[in-house]
């Protein structure tokens, strides 16, 4: 679906896979005002918007969002951990003995696995000495902001212990701020404690396949081997 950029995959494929996922969202609501269920996406088909309810693009778009948020985000930044991890030895002989709580976060910072989304400004307002105009795109680069070095001590070295960790991976503040923020964090844990437990010592075997997009900062493949 997020495939237009990247000459590697086929265009086609990134067309049928978006209206695959249109028209399975669009099942998915016809079951729910069939079958109502205490889930998000009866919340979706049954809620309102600025007194309306939802049209099924905007019901679509907002599944595709979940599915996105729930599935792209956290497994990048999990397969940039291990490539971090492979490069600073120390700091997974650090997380194998002492598991610091502060870990999710860094990983998530160091791989920035959304490199950039927008805004629509709602008022006028100068930032930067650019003045922007209400109604006016706004692009944000969090790959930038996650490595500000008025922002972060070091910020080009992974750092597990970073503390305090104010990046921006998760949306920034506000209204924008990733719903599933503590789920990744859970999630990402729970997989690098399954990995010290069980694959201490997996390491990468070459060179990753990286994902060409300008928002995704994806690995398509990493080979990786262990002894068990």
């Amino acid at each position: 679906m997020f495939a237009y950029d990247d000459p590697a995959i086929c265009k086609d494929t990134a067309t049928t896979a978006t209206v695959s996922m249109l028209g399975y969202a669009y099942a998915m609501a016809e079951e729910r005002q069939l079958n109502p269920r205490d889930d998000i996406l009866t919340g979706l088909v049954q809620g309102a918007y600025e007194d309306r309810p939802l049209t099924p693009l905007e019901f679509a778009y907002f599944v595709i969002q979940l599915m996105v948020a729930g599935n792209e985000t956290s497994r990048n930044a999990i397969t940039h951990g291990v490539l971090a991890f492979a490069d600073n030895p120390a700091q997974w002989e650090l997380y194998r003995e002492r598991r610091p709580q502060t870990t999710a976060d860094e990983i998530i910072r160091w791989a920035s696995p959304i490199i950039a989304f927008q805004r629509t400004a709602l008022q006028d307002v100068e930032l930067g000495g650019v003045q922007i105009q209400k109604g006016q795109r706004v692009g944000m680069f969090y790959a930038s902001a996650n490595f500000d070095e008025d922002v972060f001590e070091d910020p080009f070295t992974f750092n597990i212990e970073r503390d305090p960790n104010p990046h921006l991976a998760f949306g920034g503040h506000g209204i924008h701020y990733c719903l599933g923020a503590n789920l990744a964090r859970l999630e990402i844990g729970i997989m690098f404690d399954a990995m010290a437990d069980r694959l201490p010592d997996l390491m990468p075997t070459g060179e990753p396949t990286r994902f060409r997009s300008v928002w995704i900062n994806g690995v398509v493949s990493l080979p990786a081997s262990y002894r068990g």
